[in-house]
């Protein structure tokens, strides 16, 4: 499995410390970006003789390394890196990306790619999705997320379809067998497993098409619990397993 460089904690560190209010210390940050980063393999393991495992060490590098102070985007005091006005427009401009990334339940391996990418303005991009579509008004910033959001639903549902039924993946929950035709109607949700990439000049149905192999059809109480508990596509199967397991002892 590929380690995460320091690089690639840029990204995430800048994020953090824009949600902590613009200012945060290294004690604060390590195990905040345990959190959304999710180190797997040798990064989580302890180095010899140390408290810190590979993955902390390398955020306590970030410091020692001068790393973040290096992007302009952050100055360190002696106890707090604070964000800069650079700093803060590099993540205002991002921010649809970064909130899509961080909040969604992507793999480790995943997070870091695309960190990577946004990081050093590459023209392949990380597509926003909103997985949870609301109906009503939305402002002009998310309306091209809302509609392509919309159109990869319609695309998903009717890709995942089966003589005119849906099924959730995880617990095989149906809305039309439960709730009828009148009202087990468009419940499904759309899960992405995977950060969806394209370059600027790919046209959506192209990005749609290649997406279908990153998305799963779920129910709203299973979505709900992948998302709380951050069940990656790997832990996936242990999900079912455990919802089948509860199913024969109830």
């Amino acid at each position: 499995m590929t380690r995460i460089s320091e690089s690639e904690l840029v990204l995430p560190s800048l994020y953090l410390i824009y949600l902590n209010g613009g200012k945060i210390t290294m004690a604060e940050l390590i195990p905040l970006l345990t959190n959304i980063m999710k180190p797997t393999g040798r990064d989580l393991e302890i180095i010899a003789n140390r408290n810190d495992t590979y993955f902390s060490q390398k955020v306590r590098n970030l410091k020692s390394h001068k790393t973040l102070e290096k992007s302009k985007y952050v100055i360190y005091d002696g106890l707090y890196f604070h964000l800069t006005s650079l700093g803060k427009s590099f993540i205002n401009e991002n921010i649809s990306t970064i909130q899509y990334l961080f909040n969604s339940s992507f793999e480790y391996e995943d997070i870091t790619t695309a960190c990577k990418y946004i990081s050093k303005g590459s023209k392949r991009k990380i597509i926003c999705y909103d997985e949870f579509i609301t109906e009503g008004t939305t402002t002009i910033k998310e309306q091209k997320i809302h509609i392509r959001s919309q159109k990869l639903r319609d695309i998903a549902i009717e890709h995942f379809s089966h003589n005119n039924i849906i099924s959730c993946d995880c617990c095989g929950f149906e809305f039309k067998s439960a709730y009828g035709p009148k009202y087990g109607v468009d419940c499904i949700e759309i899960h992405h497993l995977k950060p969806i990439f394209t370059y600027d000049d790919d046209d959506i149905t192209k990005t749609i098409d290649e997406a279908l192999s990153n998305l799963l059809p779920v129910c709203p109480n299973c979505h709900r619990v992948i998302h709380k508990h951050r069940i990656t596509p790997e832990l996936l199967p242990d999900f079912k397993n455990e919802i089948n397991l509860n199913r024969i002892i109830l």
